[in-house]
């Protein structure tokens, strides 16, 4: 009997530590503007514009390096672009935060198209305002 209880007394103590893998963060988007949703980006264009933003965020860079007051991202038909929310604020944004955003970003207005929106976070102070937008063709990435 006594086994019995302290075997329900462990496995509850260890469901409650366990993490839960099916509960993946969420990031909050706002002001969510699907800006031409008849023009579809290439794939392979937006995701390494994706990852250019702050001089480029791909590999074992978590963060946004340099503390840039505004940042874009461009590589063929796709360019990205970010500024803070507020005047005088920086952009801190972690690479999670950024594609959890892109995620949710998507599933309002679908891969690849054009928006602009607000991502919680991501800035010294507050938000970060994000716009993908469809350019010339051109590659390059820049921070300032």
């Amino acid at each position: 009997m006594l086994a019995s209880v302290y075997s329900i007394m462990l496995l509850s103590v260890s469901a409650f530590a366990l993490p839960f893998p099916f509960w993946s963060r969420q990031e909050t988007v706002s002001n969510v503007v699907c800006t031409n949703p008849d023009v579809t980006l290439d794939t392979h264009d937006t995701d390494v514009a994706l990852l250019q933003i702050c001089g480029g965020i791909a590999g074992s860079i978590e963060f946004c390096q340099g503390n840039p007051t505004t940042t874009t991202g461009t590589f063929g038909n796709s360019s990205f672009t970010i500024t803070p929310a507020e005047s005088g604020a920086t952009i801190t944004i972690s690479k999670g935060r950024w594609e959890q955003g892109i995620k949710a970003v998507a599933a309002t207005c679908g891969a690849d198209k054009p928006f602009t929106a607000t991502f919680t976070g991501g800035a010294s102070t507050g938000n970060v305002n994000v716009e993908l937008k469809e350019v010339d063709g051109t590659t390059s990435s820049d921070s300032s």
